[in-house]
């Protein structure tokens, strides 16, 4: 490690360690869903202070120019800390960068102050019923009336849409053009006329994800970014960052439940029984780290690319796939390891994890859809590594 990286998570780390525990407390008494919304915000105001809630930024935005090496830093020690995620990271990860390169500098100034401080938070509206693997088969659709845009139609699997201040969205401005064209990338008022957020209930009860539907949304011309039928090539920095952070943020993820489990698997259980003296559960361990080192090996050959300056290969779906498999895994694993009292819900006495196992089982039912179907994974390794042919409706 050079002594500038050693130096930057130095500097990191005594940051944490004078304002984590206040965090961490405030969390404790936070009950309800509003409540833990709320300090999400109160923390990455106090992020952003210290110019930590978006160090991928550039400094005249308020960020650090953090390198990946630094940004893998960053995500490695915010693991090990147990750092609360930020109210407003998909704004902060996918929607800055994006008006960072190719933002005005009017939008720049109205809209990345408040996404950074998280007075504003954003999600993202391109999914839609009949355009997820196929994103560009889109159908909202906004019609140019003076110096607006009136934007209609659905968006779906819409993370965190209930409590957003803004989305950013595709919607197509010329049905007219190819399928990738005509598409124009547009911010999106959640607080306006037309404007529906009906929430999706999951099998683990929550309503994380939305169905957004947009009834002749009016949204002044400036809020495009990019030109008008250009929302395309404008999104590929979208999904470009996308790529970059899934495999930072994944390895975070996958690390600290991984710590959890091998934490309960070493503690006695009610009857004074300790998983950890089970062969066959320290086997499924074992295996349930080397599985999560491979993901992190595999995602570090990736970022090896990125520092050389060439374009991130087809390692991010092999991540992707591979990594949302051991997340399903070890969940199935810390059910095991805890026993009956594993599937104990949240608030029940003697449940492990204050019941959050058995709703991590549940959540987890979906990552092999989320982000990207395993089946999509697989398409574009079998197209990109071993040379299949595309499937027919991918270039329709």
């Amino acid at each position: 490690m050079s002594e500038t990286d050693a130096g930057f998570g130095a500097e990191w780390s005594s940051w944490l360690d004078a304002n984590l525990p206040a965090i961490h407390a405030d969390y404790a008494t936070a009950t309800s869903a509003a409540d833990k919304h709320a300090v999400a915000r109160k923390w990455q105001a106090r992020m952003s202070e210290g110019r930590w809630a978006a160090i991928h930024w550039p400094p005249e935005f308020g960020g650090r120019s953090a390198t990946a090496r630094q940004q893998l830093l960053f995500y490695l020690l915010s693991a090990e800390r147990r750092v609360p995620p930020l109210a407003g990271r998909i704004g902060l990860n996918l929607c800055g960068p994006t008006l960072i390169a190719h933002g005005t500098p009017e939008q720049q100034q109205r809209f990345l102050p408040p996404m950074l401080d998280g007075s504003e938070v954003w999600c993202q509206g391109f999914s839609e019923p009949d355009a997820g693997s196929d994103l560009a088969s889109l159908r909202t659709r906004g019609e140019v009336d003076g110096d607006e845009l009136v934007v209609s139609g659905q968006k779906i699997w819409t993370s965190g849409a209930q409590v957003a201040d803004w989305m950013f969205a595709l919607v197509r401005t010329d049905p007219n053009a190819p399928k990738r064209e005509g598409i124009s990338f547009v911010l999106v008022p959640m607080r306006t006329a037309g404007v529906d957020v009906r929430p999706i209930r999951q099998i683990s009860g929550d309503a994380e994800f939305n169905e957004v539907f947009l009834d002749e949304v009016r949204v002044p011309l400036t809020n495009v970014v990019g030109r008008l039928n250009d929302g395309w090539n404008v999104t590929r920095t979208t999904l470009a960052n996308e790529r970059a952070i899934l495999f930072m943020g994944q390895q975070m993820a996958l690390t600290a439940t991984l710590r959890k489990a091998i934490s309960m698997a070493k503690t006695p259980d009610p009857f004074g029984v300790r998983a950890a003296d089970d062969p066959h559960l320290r086997d499924r361990l074992a295996q349930g780290w080397i599985d999560v080192e491979l993901v992190r090996l595999n995602g570090m050959r990736n970022l090896a690319k990125v520092l050389t300056g060439r374009e991130p290969g087809p390692e991010g779906s092999m991540s992707k796939l591979f990594g949302q498999h051991v997340e399903q895994h070890l969940h199935e694993l810390a059910l095991d390891l805890g026993g009956e009292f594993a599937i104990l819900d949240r608030g029940a006495d003697d449940a492990p994890n204050k019941g959050k196992w058995a709703l991590g089982w549940l959540r987890t039912r979906a990552s092999t859809i989320g982000g990207g179907t395993s089946e999509i994974q697989r398409n574009v390794l079998a197209e990109r590594i071993l040379g299949q042919p595309r499937d027919p409706w991918a270039d329709a």
